[in-house]
């Protein structure tokens, strides 16, 4: 089965044409005070079948696919759960 969300940080992570700083994804986070953390697309570093790992901060981090909320490229929504967005368009 295909997941359209697992093709997009694929072409993010090997696609030289995608510009990483313009993809910022937030994604819920159980070691925040807010819930809520974001990381753009020059932190990703690789992608599984479950989710992508990041590293941000000096440290990796594991992100499954299901806790991701938004993401925006360009300042443009490109995916979200609250007002299911799922284009993926870049």
């Amino acid at each position: 089965m295909k997941n359209p969300m697992r093709n997009f940080f694929q072409r993010v992570l090997w696609d030289d044409n995608v510009d990483k700083k313009g993809i910022v994804v937030e994604f819920a986070s159980r070691g925040s005070n807010t819930g809520v953390e974001a990381f753009t697309g020059e932190d990703v570093v690789k992608v599984t079948r479950d989710g992508l790992l990041v590293a941000t901060g000096g440290r990796a981090k594991f992100i499954p696919f299901h806790r991701i909320i938004e993401i925006r490229y360009r300042g443009r929504v490109v995916f979200s759960k609250k007002e299911s967005v799922y284009s993926f368009k870049i």
